[in-house]
C-alpha cells in the first residue's frame, strides 16, 4: 500500500466524504479502530456487495475475514450479509406463491441494481444500507 491509499481516521479523500466522515459506526463494532477508507477497506468492502450476485458464502468469508481489521468493511459487509439473508427469505417466500413466477425475475433484477449501488457507494468510500434489507445483525 503506498503513501497515497493510506487515509487518518479523521480524513476523507475529497469528493468521499460520505456518511463515514461523521458518523459513528451501528452497534456491534464499538470496539474496532476508528473508521478510515483507504484503498484496501473501500475494495474489501465493494467485494462484499458484488460477490452477493453469485452467492451467499463469498461476502461471508470476507466479511468475517476483515471485520475485525477494518471498520468500514464490518459495516458493509454486515450490511451485505443482511440483505443476503433477507434475499433467500424474500425468495423462499415467492417461490411457494402463484404470484412467484412474476415476482422472482422482478426481484433478480432488483437485485443486481441495489448490489451495484451498494458496490459504488462502497467504492467512494460512502455508507450504504440496503432498502429491503431485514436487520438481522446488528
Amino acid at each position: 500500500m503506498t503513501e497515497k491509499d493510506k487515509v487518518p481516521s479523521y480524513q476523507v479523500p475529497a469528493g468521499q466524504a460520505g456518511a463515514y466522515a461523521q458518523e459513528p459506526a451501528p452497534g456491534g463494532t464499538e470496539d474496532l479502530p476508528p473508521i478510515e477508507t483507504s484503498h484496501e477497506a473501500r475494495n474489501m468492502a465493494m467485494l462484499c456487495h458484488i460477490l452477493g450476485a453469485v452467492g451467499f458464502f463469498a461476502p461471508l468469508v470476507i466479511w468475517l475475514s476483515e471485520k475485525d481489521k477494518h471498520r468500514f468493511v464490518a459495516d458493509h459487509g454486515q450490511e451485505a450479509m443482511n440483505y443476503q439473508i433477507s434475499l433467500m427469505i424474500y425468495l423462499a417466500a415467492l417461490a411457494v406463491t402463484v404470484i412467484g413466477a412474476v415476482l422472482i425475475p422482478v426481484l433478480v433484477i432488483v437485485h443486481i441494481v441495489l448490489i451495484v449501488l451498494g458496490a459504488v457507494k462502497a467504492s467512494r468510500g460512502e455508507h450504504w444500507q440496503y432498502p429491503i434489507a431485514i436487520r438481522f445483525l446488528k
